[in-house]
């Protein structure tokens, strides 16, 4: 009694922590217990379901639609879900012998049969952990459209277990070579954060499996269009004009037999257009060189189209082929404006992917189950600039001139070879399997080949009202500096100006190769342990020596296993990106020379002037440079409460050390200082520890942080009118930055991560209304991010402009006042934290979709028809989203916003289905 009182305390806090719930674990020790509700394509529960495995378990859904296979031999089990009036539904499920599964099945009217195989919700150490979260085909329905929005819906549910949500990764039918969500039409079931801890994955970071449907034994197609109509939506906040966004989708899917039973196939084509717009939201010098304000309604069109095709071949009851082809094509214009970034320094993109792969599923009796999949992946990232001129960036004001990126073009082809086993052995269950990824890069990257100017702003000459020099100094605004620059007045010299020269093509080749196994011991019929083992090794960087173990064990204390308490923790792996091999090939020393000159003149920058310095920059990596460890360990306690209610809390921890940092390790040697303007001359001719006038760009393994999250959900899936599933969540962590303000200083370096959000709450709703109508609901709330507050020069000398301010004790030249106190400029090495600031205001986004499905033929079951409208709106509540501030301390304007989300947009759909 003394436990389950302990563990109802912990569930009662439930609201002060909150990732997803996992399902109760029942007693079965040689298989699986599967459990879940039968539905129709409505949300609508089917009793009386018949359902029955292949080697004969059979049992039938209730009043409720509820039902259960209490024990299924094996770890892996194909069900066929048979009712009067729908048609047959097929679904494969899997997990640890000794597990729970839960999975919902949904019967669809007429003929369109469903055979796909997924995973379910499993509450072992090595299926499901702290965070897990599974949307079925019916709560897939919900999310949005169009595939950009659920990508970033998927995301940010990923992001609840801690990371960044544009760093979760998507797997789409285990292949971890994905960057592209495929058409939420096609999709059968979704999970989030599954098994952190497997050694079948280097991260322990978000992820998003998503799973594809099979092409049906009968002919099926649907026709479908979305238009989102500028009457309807709301202006941006920033803008001082309407902003009539508008969008269009529309497409068609067909899917059907090519030989009954044996082959089939699924094709889709979709096309997008967006009219939306960008604000500029910047300072500028008029005609008479006075600073104002310039607000710039700026169209940033896209057009997307995406098309896919997928033949399934089932050579034998237990040998299932699938070859698939999708493509995703998407340009977009004015990318990069907005802010402070004026619409000439914008650029067009067009970013493409196309993907080849080959599945294939071998069932070895009834305790064996190999996967092998090989892909083959065509990336491109082609840009254009709206300027060929010289970038220019005014500190804190604007940055206009070309993009500094010109006409990049990149290309990459993706080969991944991954095999994988499960094997179940009396107590034991075995994973194993062989990964691998070759990444061949070929990219065209003139990068600041059109020349970059910088004014950080600084001490510089008093003038007389006739703009004469009085003998005196004074602080310049970079405004100022430049304003000065254009009248070609003393104090007008850029603070730096950067050119790059060479050979713009880039080719590199990165493989990354693992082997990994684990074993899930059935100890008791309540309690598992698993232990596993990760290695892998990459070329170029070489490294070779990475052994990642991993732990875990799962207890249910009570009888009926409605508790459950789990622990995992192991080693994962950060190693380094094609990215970063790019960057250090490109300015190695003999492709490319980047050149930095100090004090320029404006006029002819690199012809030498009195007070000028150039300096060169090589990048490369740190002598046997590694993949980062990163420790994490995770605890929670899950319950399942009356009509299936459920609730898990949960804690995880955290750290790395050796990650990856960027470090000139040829910097001038500077004290720290504040108080004294900074003299930027006397920097860069300061001694130099190996060459003098030259920043050597090293790739280092000297990162750390840390960090924890406190979550909790509550769920509940099974009740006729109403789903949900509500997480809250804490993060903590720290970490330094990737490029330090210094070489020789760490002051303040320890702080907050740029993607950290210190907490928030989100959910997912679905209310079936009168009259068969559904409201879908997802909503977050969301802390503001944290910014980085930079002087905007480069005081030190290091080539990087990213120096922070040094807290000032009374008002003077070179002091500002902030939100966070007041702060100098006349520091080296600032004594002022890494991200400092947070964003004001919280991001809080509703987006309801309001939908009704009408049965055009209801007496033709074998050649039904269906007509399905919605309404749906995101951010419905027109809140402004804050997405960007002032950053700059001499702007005078630290914290305030500059950009926001897009404003409320409702979008209205049809689709048929034949």
């Amino acid at each position: 009694m003394a436990v389950h009182k302990l563990l109802s305390l912990g569930l009662a806090l439930a609201p002060l922590l909150l990732p997803p719930s996992i399902r109760s674990q029942q007693p079965c020790a040689n298989g699986i217990h599967v459990d879940g509700t039968v539905t129709d394509t409505t949300g609508a529960v089917v009793p009386g379901a018949e359902l029955t495995t292949t080697i004969g378990e059979r049992t039938t859904s209730d009043s409720i639609g509820h039902y259960t296979l209490t024990c299924v031999t094996g770890s892996s089990a194909l069900i066929t879900a048979r009712a009067t009036g729908f048609a047959e539904s097929k679904v494969r499920v899997r997990g640890q012998v000794g597990s729970a599964v839960h999975m919902n099945i949904e019967l669809r009217l007429a003929s369109v049969q469903q055979d796909v195989e997924v995973n379910g919700d499993v509450p072992t150490a090595s299926e499901d952990g702290a965070g897990t979260t599974m949307l079925n085909a019916k709560q897939v329905e919900q999310l949005p459209d169009d595939p950009d929005d659920l990508l970033r819906e998927l995301q940010m549910l990923a992001s609840t277990s801690g990371g960044s949500p544009n760093e979760a990764s998507v797997l789409v039918n285990g292949f971890q070579g994905s960057s592209m969500v495929p058409p939420k039409s096609s999709i059968a079931s979704i999970r989030i954060n599954p098994d952190t801890f497997s050694p079948e994955f280097q991260w322990h970071r978000s992820r998003i499996e998503i799973t594809t449907k099979p092409g049906a034994d009968k002919f099926h197609g649907a026709l479908f269009f979305n238009d989102s109509n500028s009457i309807f939506n709301a202006t941006n906040p920033f803008s001082t004009t309407s902003t009539p966004a508008g969008r269009r989708r529309y497409g068609v899917e067909l899917t059907g037999p090519i030989r009954p039973k044996k082959l089939d196939f699924t094709l889709a084509v979709e096309r997008r257009e967006i009219d939306e717009f960008d604000i500029v939201n910047a300072k500028v010098l008029d005609s008479s060189y006075s600073v104002t304000p310039l607000r710039q309604t700026v169209a940033t069109p896209q057009k997307l189209w995406i098309g896919s095709a997928r033949i399934d071949s089932q050579f034998s009851k237990n040998d299932i082929a699938t070859l698939s082809w999708s493509a995703n094509v998407n340009d977009q214009g004015n990318q990069g404006v907005g802010g402070l970034v004026l619409q000439e320094a914008g650029y067009s993109n067009r970013v493409s992917e196309y993907d080849l792969r080959l599945l294939n599923t071998l069932t070895l009796g009834t305790n064996t189950v190999q996967e092998t999949r090989i892909g083959f992946a065509w990336k491109r990232n082609l840009q254009k600039p709206n300027s060929t001129s010289p970038s220019l960036q005014v500190a804190g004001y604007f940055t206009g001139g070309g993009a500094i990126s010109q006409n990049l073009n990149n290309r990459e082809r993706d080969l991944e070879v991954d095999d994988d086993v499960i094997a179940t052995r009396g107590r034991h269950q075995f994973d194993f399997g062989l990964q691998s990824i070759t990444s061949f890069v070929h990219a065209y990257v003139p990068s600041t080949f059109n020349g970059d100017y910088v004014f950080g702003g600084g001490s510089g000459s008093e003038l007389d009202s006739g703009n004469q020099p009085t003998g005196g100094t004074v602080n310049l605004r970079p405004i100022d500096q430049y304003g000065r620059a254009l009248q070609n007045l003393p104090g007008g010299t850029p603070t730096n100006y950067q050119v790059t020269m060479g050979n713009p093509v880039v080719p590199v080749t990165q493989s990354q190769v693992s082997l990994y196994a684990q074993d899930v011991m059935k100890v008791l019929p309540n309690l598992s342990f698993t232990f596993g083992l990760r290695y892998q090794l990459e070329i170029h960087p070489n490294s070779f020596h990475n052994p990642r173990p991993r732990f875990g064990l799962v207890w249910s204390p009570d009888k009926k296993a409605t508790w459950t308490i789990g622990a995992q923790a192991g080693i994962f792996t950060i190693w380094d990106t094609p990215a970063n091999l790019l960057e250090v090939e490109r300015l190695n020393g003999s492709r490319q020379s980047q050149i930095t000159v100090y004090s320029p003149s404006y006029r002819a920058p690199l012809v030498p002037v009195p007070g000028s310095i150039q300096v060169n920059t090589r990048n490369r990596f740190e002598p046997g440079i590694s993949q980062a460890p990163v420790f994490q360990f995770a605890a929670r306690v899950a319950h399942e409460f009356p009509h299936h209610w459920s609730g898990q809390v949960s804690y995880s921890f955290g750290g790395t050390w050796n990650s990856s940092r960027i470090v000139n390790i040829n910097a001038p040697k500077l004290p720290s200082s504040i108080g004294i303007a900074p003299d930027p001359t006397a920097s860069l001719m300061a001694p130099r520890p190996l060459a003098p006038n030259l920043n050597i760009m090293q790739y280092q393994n000297y990162g750390h942080g840390q960090g924890a999250v406190y979550a909790a959900t509550v769920k509940q899936n099974s009740l006729k009118r109403l789903n949900l599933n509500v997480t809250y969540w804490y993060l903590n962590f720290r970490e330094n930055p990737q490029t330090p303000q210094s070489t020789y200083s760490t002051q303040g370096d320890s702080a907050r991560p740029d993607w950290m959000r210190r907490g928030g709450v989100s959910g997912l709703g679905v209310l079936q209304l009168p009259s068969r109508f559904e409201l879908s609901m997802q909503f977050s709330a969301l802390p503001g991010l944290p910014y980085n507050i930079t002087t905007g020069t480069d005081a030190n000398g290091d080539g990087v402009f990213n120096d922070r301010p040094s807290y000032a004790a009374a008002v003077g030249t070179g002091v500002y006042s902030t939100p966070y106190g007041l702060m100098t400029t006349n520091t080296v090495n600032g004594t002022v934290p890494y991200n400092v600031g947070t964003m004001p205001g919280w991001t809080i986004n509703l987006d309801p979709n309001l939908r009704r499905t009408f049965v055009l033929n209801p007496k033709d079951r074998d050649h039904l028809r269906t007509l399905s409208l919605n309404v749906r709106s995101s951010n419905v509540l027109n809140h402004t989203n804050v997405t960007t501030v002032n950053t700059v301390l001499s702007s005078g304007t630290v914290g305030q916003p500059i950009a926001a989300g897009p404003a409320r947009r409702l979008e209205l759909g049809a689709r048929f289905d034949f």
